[in-house]
Parts: C-alpha cells; sequence; structure tokens
C-alpha cells in the first residue's frame, strides 16, 4: 500500500552547521503563540526589572507545526524526568511566586 512503509532510522547522523557557524542564546522567558497551523515561540531574556517593568532582550522566535510541537514536549517531558532523578525535583511553585506563570502571546495581550 502506498506510503503504508515504514521509513528506516538512519545509523548515523552527522550534523552539519550552516556556513556563518551555528548560534546559542540563553533564554529565560518564551510567549506562545498558536494559529489553526501552528505554534509559534518568541524567545526573550528577562535581564532586569525596575520597579514593575521588566527589560526583556527579543531575541527572536521560531515556528513550528504542531505535531513537531507535540513531538518537542514529550521529548522536554522525558528530558525534564532525567534532570529531576539526577538532580531532584524542580520547583515550579517557588519559581513561578517569584516569576510569575509563563503566559502565551494571548494571555499576555489581554493583560492590556
Amino acid at each position: 500500500m502506498p506510503g503504508s512503509e515504514e521509513q528506516a532510522t538512519p545509523a548515523q547522523i552527522r550534523q552539519v552547521e550552516p556556513s556563518g557557524g551555528a548560534f546559542s542564546i540563553y533564554c529565560n522567558s518564551i510567549q506562545l503563540g498558536i494559529t489553526p497551523w501552528d505554534i509559534r515561540f518568541q524567545v526573550m531574556e528577562l535581564i532586569g526589572r525596575e520597579g514593575d517593568t521588566a527589560t526583556i532582550i527579543k531575541h527572536g522566535s521560531f515556528v513550528m507545526s504542531p505535531t513537531h510541537a507535540k513531538a518537542l514536549l514529550e521529548a522536554l517531558q522525558s528530558t525534564i524526568r532525567q534532570f529531576e532523578e539526577k538532580f531532584g525535583e524542580i520547583d515550579l511553585a517557588r519559581i513561578k511566586a517569584v516569576a510569575g506563570p509563563l503566559t502565551t502571546t494571548e494571555q499576555a495581550l489581554a493583560k492590556k
């Protein structure tokens, strides 16, 4: 049946960097947005607060399909589980009490 063949998993993966080199950023703040076709991640770095004003560097964004985002979620859950087994539980309630909850773009705009 067409399309029913399983694709072989490659025995090795060769990573290739773009001609300008790979980039690396630090991210401690993300805003999420959705459309019917994709999920958008705005990647930012909170660098300071003065009163009730936060200063954030917006490094950029990336977009992926909902299917890929769900696969990413599974990979992150597995990685966090491994991290907590090795280093102890992440106390998210304590972090949220200090930094506030993760919000989507729609939630952030609704607060304005």
